[in-house]
């Protein structure tokens, strides 16, 4: 194992220890931070919030603290290589854990920021959040070795609790039973443009819905399951979905719950031509006429640089969908749905949102 790799496994090792060592304890072995003290309010800003950045990078701040007692990453945040501590450590750690995160955490708040202070903080999302997290960190360089210590306990357990009362977040359960799959369908739909997920909920409900309506044909529904976070030029996807007959693209979706601009057009040509696949059909599945206001399209078609794009409602396309299946079939989609929504990596806000909608019987 080179030196990297010996790094970065320390770095997952310690924070799993932490971690570990948070599942022991309760709000009682912290009697000092509690609700009305500075330290408990300052975690709860930082923590409890849907942006994951931000306590990624006070993760990492402490893990490089750890691994180099030297480190200050107050003015040094890059000191501790935290692109490699933390995509190549810290989030096995927090995956093992349960921990909500994503894969490059502090690199999406903080990068190429050497400095955390008021100046970064400022303009962030939450603020609040890029706040606490400075000013948590200073509290803890300031500190003495064994209030850091507590402080730093403190934190994990924090990010415990936190994770713990996500991944423990009781959904409410759809009953089907004789109801209109119509109206179910709606209500899934409604749900999704209300709660997106950055665009996830309604590309992962298009996927279930065609991979339900092919699921005993020769078809195959691709990429529905990955992130929409990366763009399709860097992912090398051709679209968001498509569909496959022995490994042969046909049909290429792109699914938008976003106004569709020419800047998005071009984006998806740049896609095809680096995969080969300017001559395939494209379907942007969006709510119409809300999202095409910047193009020209009639009938559903409209030319762009010599391309053809088609649209359709989304509402639309999934309902007709939804049309399609069978009771057993539309059962598989909503348990996928539900699973989906209780994902770790799903915000809260999302999942709140769901017991709204379907906390009683439809």
């Amino acid at each position: 194992m080179n030196e990297i790799a010996e790094r970065n496994s320390a770095g997952q090792y310690y924070v799993n220890t932490r971690l570990g060592v948070a599942k022991t304890k309760s709000n009682e072995d912290f009697q000092e931070f509690e609700p009305s003290t500075e330290i408990y309010k300052l975690l709860t800003e930082l923590i409890e919030v849907n942006a994951k950045g931000f306590r990624g990078v006070v993760v990492t701040a402490l893990t490089g603290l750890h691994l180099n007692e030297n480190y200050d990453p107050l003015n040094n945040f890059y000191g501790c290589n935290p692109r490699s501590i933390f995509e190549g450590g810290i989030w096995y750690a927090l995956q093992e854990n349960s921990v909500p995160c994503g894969k490059s955490d502090p690199l999406n708040v903080a990068k190429n920021v050497d400095q955390l202070n008021e100046d970064w903080a400022k303009g962030r999302r939450p603020q609040s959040a890029a706040m606490a997290a400075v000013r948590f960190l200073r509290i803890v360089m300031d500190a003495g070795k064994s209030k850091r210590a507590r402080l730093i306990d403190y934190f994990f357990f924090r990010l415990w609790k936190y994770a713990e009362s996500v991944t423990g977040y009781q959904l409410a359960e759809i009953k089907q039973s004789t109801e209109s799959r119509q109206m179910l369908g709606n209500r899934l739909v409604e749900f999704t443009l209300r709660y997106p997920e950055s665009g996830n909920l309604p590309q992962y409900l298009v996927s279930q819905l065609l991979a339900a309506v092919f699921r005993t044909s020769a078809i195959e529904v691709v990429g529905g399951d990955e992130s929409v976070f990366g763009t399709n030029t860097t992912s090398k996807k051709p679209a968001d979905i498509w569909l496959e007959i022995e490994g042969n693209e046909t049909n290429l979706y792109e699914i938008t719950v976003k106004p569709v601009s020419k800047k998005r057009l071009d984006d998806s040509l740049d896609a095809l031509n680096s995969t080969g696949h300017l001559n395939h059909s494209v379907t942007f599945i969006c709510r119409l006429p809300d999202d095409v206001t910047e193009l020209s399209v009639t009938d559903g078609s409209y030319i762009y640089k010599g391309k053809r794009f088609d649209f359709i409602d989304y509402q639309a396309f999934c309902c007709s969908l939804c049309a399609l299946l069978n009771d057993e079939e539309f059962s598989i989609v909503l348990k996928n749905i539900t699973d989906f929504v209780q994902d770790m990596h799903i915000s809260m806000k999302t999942k709140t949102g769901w017991n709204k909608l379907f906390k009683t019987e439809i």
